[in-house]
């Protein structure tokens, strides 16, 4: 009897035993549980502080910060100091992207798309300048409102496309990627300044290499 009571009391311990650490694993679970759930609050806490932290010191909402635009200030600095000694080039940020215009005295002959040869060293550091820079350049001719007379040409239009032709194949020589560049001419049509005095027609005259956004 003494014998069977203590098989009994061994029986019971060890179901209070099985008890006892079943609940402990539940415990242990529902714990994990709430930790995983607080922590992905917290995450979500401390993520939404860190945003509204760099709203308030960066402003991005209200003062979005252009950090193309300061690379593009830095670019026009870097080519303007490169061509410092060339006359006539102007470099400036535009809408569509940093703008290089050259004047057509310095590339061309009058009524040709065939580049001098004093506009080899010009486009040479540019070529240089643009392996640097990436993204896509457009290459634009444009000319004045005189009508030309050539029998290559039948009109400013095809001149200006012409001439952009000229200035892309000469960049293409130095090594640049030809599936960066595309090219245009719009002859008369995009004047910047007034085509009724010489000085105004020399200025629209013109061949512009375009690092577009």
């Amino acid at each position: 009897m003494r014998a069977r009571k203590r098989n009994n009391n061994n029986e019971e311990d060890n179901i209070h035993r099985w008890l006892i650490s079943y609940s402990d694993f539940l415990t242990l679970l529902f714990t994990f549980f709430v930790a995983l759930y607080a922590l992905s609050s917290m995450d979500l806490i401390k993520a939404e502080k860190m945003t509204t932290s760099l709203r308030k010191v960066f402003k991005v909402i209200d003062e979005p910060i252009s950090f193309e635009e300061d690379r593009n200030k830095a670019i026009i600095e870097d080519l303007r100091k490169l061509l410092n000694d060339v006359s006539g080039v102007d470099i400036r940020s535009g809408p569509r992207g940093i703008v290089i215009t050259l004047p057509d005295i310095l590339l061309f002959s009058s009524g040709s798309a065939e580049l001098k040869p004093e506009a080899y060293e010009p486009l040479t550091r540019i070529a240089e300048k643009l392996k640097e820079i990436p993204g896509k350049i457009s290459i634009e001719g444009h000319t004045d409102n005189i009508p030309i007379s050539s029998s290559i040409y039948k009109s400013n239009w095809e001149l200006s496309a012409a001439r952009a032709s000229s200035v892309l194949h000469f960049l293409l020589q130095k090594g640049l990627n030809p599936d960066r560049f595309m090219i245009a001419g719009y002859g008369e049509y995009r004047p910047i300044e007034s085509n009724e005095t010489a000085e105004g027609r020399a200025k629209n005259r013109r061949v512009e290499i375009i690092i577009l956004r």
